[in-house]
């Protein structure tokens, strides 16, 4: 359990760090997550007995990293995500070429070649393209929502399960997630996506350095919102890193954190709510 606690406090503080700071050193650290992911979900597929082709994910992981460095440094102007659905295309057309060229049906090798480039990459590439919302005041804002909002809907998930528990939310799948877990993290991550809103409200009101475009956030009852269906869908990617690792026969996909597993046991809920609070900022304008 020592250990367990000592690997979430360093995991949050270099999150809170690469919020804090942003730029390359943040792009630096999603850009590793994404890599690492990647080898963790072939690797999980190969001991299955797949025969996902890996160098189809490392390239789509170069090209987003590539189209960031190019937007990020204003060689070329950003344009949303359409550059990295682009570069998702050509990499899928790539790996499915060499299915088709090694000349025989093999569904399975096509299916688990293309699953990884959806999930984790382009999930990493929403977090990663968030870089480019407008301002540091509501980019660091996001990036908080989005890295924590899930880790708050895991712990009040779990201590709300073990305290009340009664009915299993998916026991094929997860077999210790109740509903009563579930309706627990749900309740906290809408109270701490508003919390958190209107504690940066709160502070720039009385730092102005902080805001100094003096951008207007959304209203609370929207970051309530946004806390529900955040949490939500990190519940939902929760469940798909449980359902995939079921299916390989493994218990984590790796051991890069002790006591915790892999990065993409680390990252699998932050992906999903990353999408909501992508969807959110996009939505509003920021």
């Amino acid at each position: 359990m020592l250990k367990r606690v000592i690997t979430g406090i360093v995991f949050a503080v270099v999150l809170i760090a690469g919020t804090l700071l942003q730029g390359w050193l943040l792009r630096a650290i999603l850009a590793f997550a994404m890599a690492v992911s990647h080898v963790e979900m072939v690797r999980a597929f190969r001991g299955r007995g797949h025969r996902p082709i890996a160098w189809v994910g490392f390239l789509y992981c170069a090209c987003a990293v590539g189209i960031e460095a190019l937007t990020a440094t204003g060689a070329v102007p950003y344009a949303g995500m359409t550059p990295y659905f682009g570069a998702l295309a050509l990499c899928a057309i790539a790996g499915m070429a060499q299915v088709v060229f090694e000349g025989k049906p093999d569904f399975d090798r096509a299916w688990t070649t293309l699953f990884p480039l959806i999930y984790p990459g382009l999930f990493f590439t929403l977090l990663i393209s968030m870089q480019h919302i407008s301002s540091a005041y509501a980019r660091a804002l996001a990036m908080a929502l989005a890295f924590f909002t899930a880790s708050v809907n895991d712990v009040f998930a779990l201590f709300g399960g073990m305290r009340f528990g009664k009915h299993k939310l998916s026991p094929a799948i997860s077999p210790k997630k109740t509903v009563e877990g579930s309706i627990s993290g749900l309740i906290a991550s809408v109270v701490f996506s508003v919390a958190l809103a209107a504690a940066f409200q709160a502070i720039a009101h009385k730092v102005s350095a902080i805001n100094p475009e003096n951008v207007a956030l959304p209203p609370l009852w929207a970051f309530a919102i946004l806390g529900l269906f955040a949490g939500a869908l990190s519940q939902i990617g929760d469940l798909t890193a449980s359902m995939i690792k079921r299916d390989c026969g493994i218990k984590d996909f790796g051991s890069i954190f002790p006591g915790h597993g892999g990065m993409m046991d680390r990252f699998d809920g932050i992906l999903f709510c990353a999408a909501v609070c992508w969807m959110f900022f996009r939505f509003f304008g920021l």
